[in-house]
């Protein structure tokens, strides 16, 4: 047996000391008796191994050293492991017929050697890569965004009492807000006194994700960098419990925590019977988004209940109309509005009023809203999505009632169909299958990644419809969120359908306006970005073009 050196230099942390011994006995029978000691493999060496005389590598490294070692063979059957003086068997490191391997490992607390074997000469060429001394084995300091964290962090190295930095935050309110790079904006989520975890529910992620401690404080915190304009509401939950089951089923066990942030200046809605049933809200300054029915205290129009049955959907619903102020049933050029999911634009949108501001400030001209309900999620999921049944009761019993109530009857063109989520789809295949009703769509966050073919088939079914028809004369105005993009849960994104829609309804030579907000898949979002819509369908905005979110 001899060592023999190749001449290549290894850059490495630290040397490990071998000796080099013969055994005269199986493999794991005795201590070996070191013949041949190297200082260090300062290069690597080639071992040449005599048939069934097995070879002892000692490692006198230190212990706990995480080590680095590149094995190479002739290609002949070579055993390999680390073995303890003790008779201690540690672990294989290269096992018979794999001729080159790279293997790290922690260096025993006892003496402890390679035991090396082959039932055929052949010989070992050992490389050290690394060695890295237990001292040494810590993480990386941890790099903070937020640079009022990294301060933080760096008082909490001398002392454990955060009680200053929370004064502040309550008096500021939460998120923090901090300058970010190329004019985004840092928010930093607070949550104080968790003991195993916090989670956020929405907020600019539009998912489920965890917030990190502080070392070990009571401070729990996760940073995100925005743009300018930027809107979402938000819940926290501390100590989310996690147990056995299916991973929906632990998804939304979050459900039974999450509430408004404590912290947090803005709650919605202002009045909750508790946290649970309220969510904490947030704007970054700038945009193209405005909260226009902040400009008016109430209503200004009249509301009127209705409620109308459909014998082939089976089912009975609530349909509200609103006329707006100045509105003019024999004004010819009247539009009028379909909203779904009526009840929430109405007690969460306040879209009422956001109408009537737009009236006054001549955004829009008079029109007539109706809001019809969904009745429930199961008969919404079932209706809304590319429903021939629900398309005719829309554009033959609702149509026929609203127009009786109003006395008028208003042109297709004049005519809205509008809703968010599944009420954006809805609102697109309802109008491309009776355009002789409906002459306009105003989709917020349409869900376009819905596919007859099933849900999540990412076929973009709508857009395929469009490229395979002849144009209907419908209009279209879709927006969409830059965060609604996928998410953990399996959600396909729905940014990118709607982008895709858009090009497809362009090729086609369809009127289409195509918005993209810094906001996620959120009523606090859509209450505002449908306002948007009516001024781009019913003012003067270039019907072709695709606005990012100023």
């Amino acid at each position: 047996m001899f060592i023999q050196p190749r001449f290549f230099a290894q850059a490495m942390q630290a040397l490990l000391v071998i000796g080099l011994g013969v055994l005269s006995q199986s493999v794991h029978a005795m201590s070996p008796k070191v013949i041949e000691q190297i200082d260090a493999i300062h290069d690597p060496i080639r071992v040449d191994v005599v048939a069934n005389e097995p070879v002892a590598i000692h490692l006198l490294g230190d212990t706990g050293a995480l080590v680095g070692l590149s094995l190479e063979t002739s290609g002949l059957p070579f055993d390999i492991s680390l073995e303890g003086e003790d008779g201690t068997h540690y672990r294989q490191l290269l096992a018979k017929g794999e001729g080159r391997k790279h293997v790290m490992f922690m260096m025993p607390d006892k003496p402890s050697y390679l035991a090396v074997s082959s039932s055929e000469a052949g010989f070992l060429a050992i490389t050290q890569t690394s060695m890295i001394a237990e001292k040494d084995l810590h993480a990386p300091k941890r790099s903070y965004q937020s640079p009022r964290l990294r301060v933080l962090a760096e008082k909490l190295e001398q002392e454990a009492n955060t009680d200053a930095f929370w004064q502040d935050i309550t008096k500021e309110g939460t998120p923090m807000v901090e300058p970010g790079n190329k004019g985004e904006t840092l928010l930093t989520f607070l949550a104080r006194g968790a003991e195993r975890n916090v989670k956020m529910l929405g907020g600019p992620a539009n998912d489920i994700y965890a917030l990190e401690r502080l070392g070990k404080s009571d401070v729990w915190f996760r940073t995100v960098s925005v743009p300018a304009g930027t809107l979402f509401s938000y819940q926290l939950a501390k100590d989310v419990p996690d147990f056995d089951g299916p991973k929906r089923a632990r998804r939304v066990a979050i459900l039974a925590k999450a509430k408004a942030d404590p912290l947090n200046r803005y709650p919605w809605p202002t009045k909750a019977p508790d946290a649970y049933n309220q969510s904490s809200t947030f704007r970054v300054g700038g945009g193209a988004l405005e909260p226009w029915f902040e400009a008016v205290p109430e209503a200004q129009g009249a509301l009127s209940h209705h409620r109308i049955a459909s014998v082939e959907l089976e089912n009975e619903r609530d349909i509200w109309i609103y006329r707006s102020a100045g509105f003019d049933e024999s004004d010819p050029d009247t539009p009028l509005l379909f909203v779904f999911d009526g009840e929430q634009f109405l007690r969460k949108g306040h879209l009422d009023r956001s109408i009537d501001a737009l009236v006054v400030a001549g955004k829009i001209p008079p029109l007539a809203a109706v809001f019809v309900s969904s009745i429930d999620n199961v008969v919404r999921a079932k209706e809304l999505p590319d429903n021939d049944t629900f398309a005719a009761f829309m554009a033959k019993d609702v149509l026929s009632l609203v127009r009786e109530e109003l006395g008028f009857s208003p042109r297709a063109e004049r005519t809205i169909l509008s809703g968010s989520s599944f009420g954006g789809l809805g609102s697109t295949t309802i109008a491309l299958k009776h355009p002789e009703a409906f002459g306009a769509v105003l989709s917020l966050s349409g869900s376009y990644w819905w596919s007859d073919e099933g849900a999540y088939a990412g076929a973009n079914m709508v857009a395929r419809r469009v490229a395979t028809h002849e144009p209907a004369p419908v209009r279209f105005y879709l927006a969409a969120g830059l965060f609604e993009t996928s998410r953990g849960d399996g959600f396909a994104s729905i940014l990118e359908p709607n982008r895709h829609l858009h090009d497809v309804l362009l090729a086609k030579g369809y009127s289409a306006i195509h918005q993209e907000f810094p906001t996620a898949h959120d009523m606090f979002a859509w209450r505002e970005q449908l306002p948007q819509g009516l001024i781009a369908l019913l003012g003067s905005v270039d019907a072709n073009a695709r606005v990012v979110g100023k």
